[in-house]
């Protein structure tokens, strides 16, 4: 092993991502620390966490679609790109701890093996990449935006009491409307000009100059 290959192997291990490398059959043979650690926490040991586990066989098995429920779909991806059919696949997956109750979110990475001076494949190269925080983050704006009700278009609202009519020819007042059709709530006020037309003499407080303020 020359001194290039040794850095490149130092820096795959380094990865803060999981990584690990497959033989032409599937079998893992090479996995980095994060791999390591992160099947270990996740409650995947001793399987998982150190090399000679086949993915074939692993797939294949119908037990395992409680861990791996998209399993067959997997299989094939990996297949395709073993047999040179395919040269990249990508896939959100979640793991539910059952100790914490927590889920993990994942996106795996697939690419075929290939040495520089061939083009032969010589296994497969698997990555992990956390992204629960961020999945957490896009569950929540989905959430948020389906609980937003939005105006569009035109109302039809009645010249003289100013009720506004729904879809199905109701007339209700516009604050009924906001409150059913939006996210608004309401506080009531009086506005200056129907101080002066209700409460007369207590107008002149709205005055600039007045004293009374």
């Amino acid at each position: 092993m020359n001194h290039d290959t040794s850095l490149w192997i130092t820096a795959a291990l380094a990865l803060n991502q999981c990584l690990a490398i497959t033989d032409t059959q599937g079998t893992i043979r090479h996995i980095n620390t994060t791999w390591a650690l992160t099947a270990v926490e996740m409650g995947l040991s001793p399987q998982w966490d150190r090399p000679g586990l086949n993915l074939v066989e692993f797939l294949n098995n119908p037990e395992n679609r409680t861990l791996c429920p998209q399993a067959p779909m997997f299989l094939a991806q990996l297949n395709n790109i073993l047999h040179g059919d395919c040269a990249y696949y990508r896939k959100e997956f979640h793991l539910h701890l059952s100790m914490s109750g927590e889920t993990r979110w994942f996106q795996l990475e697939v690419i075929p093996l290939i040495e520089q001076q061939d083009s032969h494949i010589k296994g497969t190269v698997l990555s992990c990449s956390e992204m629960t925080r961020f999945k957490k983050y896009e569950l929540q704006l989905v959430e948020v935006i389906s609980q937003i009700r939005t105006l569009r278009g035109l109302l039809p609202i009645c010249a003289v009491c100013k009720r506004i009519k729904d879809k199905v020819n109701h007339w209700e007042d516009i604050e009924s409307y906001l409150i059913r059709n939006t996210h608004a709530e309401f506080t009531h006020d009086i506005c200056p000009d129907c101080i002066r037309v209700l409460y007369p003499k207590y107008s002149s407080i709205l005055d600039p100059d007045s004293d009374d303020i």
